[in-house]
């Protein structure tokens, strides 16, 4: 009796097991094995918004694939991604991590709105990418130092060190340009991006300004 009892315990055990919802595996699997990197230096009031809640941001806190970076009025935030790759924040700011892949060398964000200063580090995988997207532009880059500022209907990018692609999001938009260190364009929508053109000392130094964290390297 004793013995048939603590099969019937087992089989349940087990039977509970595999019938874990999927949910639960899929959010062990992203809060483990997609970690996109960390946050190494904010300005409050900042949030992260993680599976449709938001989070007080703060020093040190890990990202993870989908997360959401948002900045207030008065906040910015510097991010080290997995592979060392470091985004800069302005103010009014929101920055969705899709993807980051360190080993593949794989990365996809997406800036909803603000200003955004990265410095990415060379892609010399075969596959591998890093993609900025906007509601009017994709960045394609290779490795390089670039901001992107976004506004309702228009984004600017900017190339300080390396070159960087762009094209306008809707792939119905044909035209592509390559902007190269200290230059710029203008991409509005659906408009091909302006030819690039160099940067005034003014223009470079205002995306400096606007995600610089005070008391910070």
């Amino acid at each position: 009796m004793r013995a048939s009892r603590f099969t019937l315990r087992s089989c349940l055990l087990l039977a509970a097991a595999l019938l874990l919802p999927t949910w639960t595996i899929a959010q062990m699997e992203s809060h483990g094995s997609h970690v996109a990197g960390h946050i190494t230096a904010l300005v409050p009031q900042d949030t992260v918004v993680r599976d449709q809640q938001s989070i007080p941001a703060a020093k040190d806190m890990q990202l993870l694939w989908r997360d959401v970076v948002k900045t207030d009025s008065a906040g910015r935030a510097r991010i080290e991604l997995a592979d060392g790759s470091v985004l800069s924040l302005s103010s009014d700011a929101s920055l969705k991590i899709l993807r980051h892949d360190a080993r593949r060398q794989q990365t996809i964000l997406q800036l909803l709105y603000g200003r955004l200063l990265a410095s990415a580090m060379h892609i010399g995988r075969f596959g591998g990418k890093f993609d900025v997207k906007t509601p009017t532009a994709v960045v394609g880059v290779v490795g390089t130092r670039f901001g992107v500022k976004v506004d309702p209907e228009s984004t600017d990018v900017l190339c300080k060190e390396g070159a960087v692609s762009v094209r306008n999001a809707d792939p119905n938009v044909v035209g592509e340009v390559v902007v190269r260190a200290g230059q710029f364009t203008h991409v509005e929508r659906d408009k091909p991006p302006s030819p690039p053109a160099p940067a005034s000392a003014e223009r470079i130094r205002a995306g400096e300004d606007a995600t610089a964290i005070p008391n910070t390297p």
